[in-house]
């Protein structure tokens, strides 16, 4: 225990001298510090008046030199270049070009394989296509719609006529197979041979007026 003692004084001396070496350093280096650093140190702790306010330094205005535009020498009409002539615009396609006026009197072109076709039924009786092997009610519906109503019609199709009907009712190779042609062909002849057999028959002669027989005299 005494040994305990003697050590904790050795260390509170030891300290104490430390201390005190610590204390005259810095009061020799507060008292060698130079007079400017010691204003330097106050005027930043210093704080300004409140009435006064720092001098406001006015930016000096530098005029824009502004570049104004040349103007442009004028020609006389004899020093212009001539103009030259612009060609007139023609289409891309199908379509006639500036240049090219349609003739007024020239029919549109039809498409390629279109028949004859007619906006109503003659007469406003239209043939019984169902008649056909192969066509419907439906398929008659079709063929009404686009301006088909007869068998002489039908019968008068080339090959290049009956794939546009085929195209436009939606069936492919239909009339070939079913041999619509060959049917309206028979058909048409028929109708034919019953309207000049029609036309052919005598109307009623008119009753001949009978003749009043007279009595002779004497009888």
């Amino acid at each position: 225990m005494p040994l305990l003692i003697v050590q904790l004084a050795i260390l509170v001396a030891i300290a104490f001298v430390v201390g005190c070496l610590l204390g005259r350093f810095v009061r020799r280096r507060g008292a060698s510090m130079p007079d400017r650093e010691r204003t330097i140190i106050a005027a930043a702790h210093a704080t300004l008046p409140v009435d006064q306010k720092p001098e406001v330094v006015k930016q000096t205005e530098i005029p824009e030199k502004v570049a104004q535009p040349k103007a442009s020498p004028q020609l006389s009409e004899s020093e212009k270049p001539p103009m030259e002539a612009v060609p007139d615009v023609e289409f891309v396609g199908n379509w006639p070009s500036q240049t090219e006026k349609p003739d007024a009197n020239t029919e549109p072109e039809q498409d390629p394989g279109r028949p004859k076709l007619l906006d109503a039924a003659r007469h406003g009786k239209p043939d019984d296509l169902t008649a056909i092997k192969g066509i419907g009610g439906a398929v008659q519906g079709l063929l009404n719609g686009i301006g088909v109503f007869h068998y002489d019609q039908i019968a008068s199709w080339n090959d290049n006529e009956s794939g546009w009907i085929e195209r436009g009712i939606g069936f492919p190779r239909r009339v070939e197979r079913e041999d619509w042609i060959g049917q309206a062909t028979k058909l048409a002849n028929a109708a034919n041979k019953a309207s000049a057999r029609k036309s052919e028959k005598p109307g009623k002669s008119a009753a001949k007026p009978k003749r009043r027989r007279t009595k002779k005299a004497g009888e």
